[in-house]
């Protein structure tokens, strides 16, 4: 089982961070291989919302689905994943909290690649990879794009 965790601080206030959260527009944003996103139903995060979610590894086209848990803002989002799709297994947990330079992001991905999905002559350990670098820049996009100034 493949993932990532840890904590970054972001120059704004929970509130903002939420916004980028709950918007299901930003996803494609936050991950640089992801190329769209489905929602049933549509609108801003809610709990038992379904996500179809396309994107790529290396050439290849790819899906995954998940089920957005739980949610509580602007303090929590937990998404799991549903069966089918490139992950056999997936939860993401982003618990968010005031901190003195604005807010501390503490995220949590872990997953486990679809040998079935993929099949024979992909490599489980570079697809690993490959989502645990979407995962690091989804972090890393999310402090950039939380911490832009609103006009």
């Amino acid at each position: 089982m493949g993932g990532i965790s840890g904590t970054v601080a972001i120059d704004a206030e929970p509130e903002a961070v939420w916004e980028v959260l709950a918007d299901p527009h930003y996803v494609p944003r936050l991950y640089p291989d992801m190329l769209n996103i489905k929602l049933e139903p549509e609108g801003r995060v809610s709990a038992g919302q379904r996500r179809t979610l396309t994107g790529r590894a290396g050439k290849r086209m790819i899906q995954f689905r998940t089920k957005v848990s739980e949610v509580v803002p602007p303090k929590r989002l937990v998404i799991e994943g549903c069966p089918g799709g490139a992950f056999e297994s997936f939860t993401q947990i982003v618990e968010l909290s005031k901190s003195d330079s604005g807010t501390d992001a503490k995220v949590s991905f872990r997953f486990k690649v679809s040998s079935t999905y993929f099949g024979i002559g992909f490599d489980p350990l570079t697809l690993e990879r490959m989502a645990e670098d979407n995962q690091r820049i989804y972090v890393n996009n999310l402090k950039e794009l939380s911490e832009l100034k609103r006009v």
